[in-house]
């Protein structure tokens, strides 16, 4: 007799096996989920105080995943693939970030008229991935109230994380110039990438720790102050090889632990305090190496938390959430109090939007291959095209919440009054 409990076991195995097959990982998805719902909830409702970490995770993340792909694609012969590892990365983040800039900047000037010629100028530098920079040499505060924020502030993250794409390779291609010259085998040129990203996120922790005493503000935004959380995931990609040999029964004592570091950062970080981004950001780094470490190889047996549909899926979703929350935040804020019918517009527009732009723009155009369209219009000449069930679920999905928020917007009590909010933005600045 098959009870429902095989039926989940089986079904997990068939999950993590496609997952294996595609490198991807359960776990780091479920990871990026917790990442978001942290990093959305203190936006809105300044709880958890610490949620801002997420940012962190990300970074984390993106280091680990970004060097991976460039040791599986390089050579140690010196061939770099540069190109295509640049075209790959503008095509997974490019697409939807200029969607969102272009949908603000143009909400703005109905909700926002006032301030729209300086969204205008941080939607230039958001787009040409410089915001960071922009919002530090501006005075930005990144715990300003909403109504003092940018809709776009929240882009500095994401100007950290391009400009690290485009260096980190340059560095590879250094090493494994030097490398084919001297004739090195494989196991020396990774060395030699290990003890090189070492030696960067060394140098990044050290300027961090003392900008961060000496400017807090530029500390929050810098570039270099930030590489060590990028750096750490990459010295992880570098030790794949000895992580994979991690024993199965400590995994998951790696993987729920690090959750425990996230978790109480998340708690135990005071936005207001300062200290950032050293010396409050190791403990989510180290939450979440140590995640990632976790499930090199093999991903832990006993994870449910991270590795279950909802997480896996919002996850998916996290960037383009990411994206949209905030200037739906920040807009909506401008035409409505902070009531049921507001937290329920924001939801619902959120996730509408985020569903959308993953399903719609994200995917799509990651996946986009000159072949797949012409194949698909021959199928559509002759009646074989159809399109996927979860693509008509996603559509569905989105109209339905986009359409309650509309609904919770109309039917606000206070929709003939001004609105008024303070609630802190994207992250904390001592």
């Amino acid at each position: 007799m098959v009870t429902a409990l095989d039926r989940f076991r089986e079904s997990s195995l068939r999950r993590r096996r496609r997952a294996e097959r595609a490198n991807y990982r359960l776990d780091v998805q479920g990871l990026r989920a917790l990442a978001i719902i942290a990093v959305f909830a203190a936006h809105l409702v300044d709880w958890p105080r610490g949620g801002a970490v997420g940012i962190d995770i990300f970074f984390v993340i993106s280091g680990f995943f970004v060097t991976d792909l460039l040791l599986r694609t390089t050579e140690p012969a010196g061939s770099v693939p540069l190109g295509r590892f640049w075209l790959d990365r503008a095509r997974r983040i490019l697409p939807t970030a200029i969607v969102v800039v272009l949908a603000t900047y143009l909400a703005s000037l109905v909700l926002l008229p006032g301030t729209a010629h300086q969204t205008g100028a941080d939607a230039l530098f958001s787009l040409a991935l410089l915001a960071n920079w922009h919002f530090a040499s501006q005075g930005a505060d990144a715990s300003a109230a909403v109504d003092a924020a940018s809709p776009l502030l929240h882009y500095w993250p994401l100007a950290i994380e391009e400009q690290f794409y485009l260096f980190w390779p340059l560095l590879i291609l250094a090493i494994s110039a030097i490398v084919a010259r001297r004739a090195w085998s494989r196991e020396r040129w990774l060395g030699t990438i290990a003890a090189a990203t070492g030696l960067v996120t060394a140098a990044s922790l050290a300027w961090a720790t003392y900008e961060t005493a000496a400017a807090p503000h530029w500390a929050f935004f810098n570039t270099f102050a930030r590489v060590w959380e990028l750096g750490s995931g990459a010295l992880l990609a570098t030790a794949a090889g000895t992580l994979a040999l991690i024993p199965m029964w400590v995994k998951p004592i790696l993987s729920w632990f690090g959750v425990a570091l996230i978790v109480a950062a998340m708690g135990v970080i005071d936005p207001e305090a300062g200290g950032f981004p050293v010396p409050w950001a190791l403990l989510p780094v180290a939450g979440t190496v140590l995640v990632i470490a976790a499930g090199v190889g093999t991903e832990p047996l006993f994870q449910p938390l991270l590795r279950n549909r909802v997480a896996t899926y919002l996850g998916d979703l996290s960037y383009a959430l990411y994206l949209v929350h905030w200037p739906v935040i920040v807009l909506l804020s401008a035409a409505m109090e902070t009531n049921v019918y507001y937290y329920v517009a924001v939801l619902a527009l959120s996730f509408g939007l985020a569903i959308a732009l993953h399903h719609f723009v994200e995917e799509p155009l990651r996946q986009f291959n000159w072949d797949a369209v012409r194949q698909a219009r021959q199928d559509m000449k002759h009646g074989l095209y159809h399109v996927e069930r979860r693509t008509k679920v996603a559509a569905v999905a989105a109209l339905m919440l986009i359409t309650l928020s509309v609904i919770a917007f109309a039917a606000r009590p206070d929709r003939f009054e001004p609105a008024q909010h303070a609630l802190p933005c994207c992250g904390h600045v001592g």
